[in-house]
């Protein structure tokens, strides 16, 4: 996906060539030189970053949450699950729970999210 979206913006088409600007300057914010084109992988961090939220917060309206608790945390917890089973996503959001320990819990919450993004 990125890939083509490069294409795109510097070439037009599939052909060869060499981009002009780099990928980290054109994702940033217009006010600051970019494009304001969003890096969907820095996106993809912070949406998968507030469903591993959901979890750790226990918050049980969610249905998806109850069947963590009840098919991928029946015999331990999100800090001891292992990341090397489960589906791709799980194992993806078993991979960020060092981004949530690495911030103070008093940061987190909608601002937290945003700036991973």
């Amino acid at each position: 996906m990125i890939k083509r979206l490069r294409t795109f913006l510097w070439k037009g088409t599939s052909s060869s060539g060499y981009p002009k600007v780099a990928w980290e300057i054109v994702c940033r914010p217009v006010e600051e030189g970019g494009q304001g084109i969003k890096d969907i992988f820095a996106l993809n961090r912070a949406l998968m970053s507030k469903h591993l939220w959901a979890v750790i917060k226990q918050v049980r309206t969610s249905i998806w949450v109850d069947w963590i608790f009840q098919v991928r945390l029946r015999d331990c917890t999100i800090w001891t699950a292992k990341d090397n089973k489960g589906a791709w996503g799980w194992r993806k959001m078993l991979s960020l729970r060092h981004i949530l320990l690495s911030h103070p819990f008093s940061c987190w919450g909608w601002n937290f999210f945003l700036a991973l993004a």
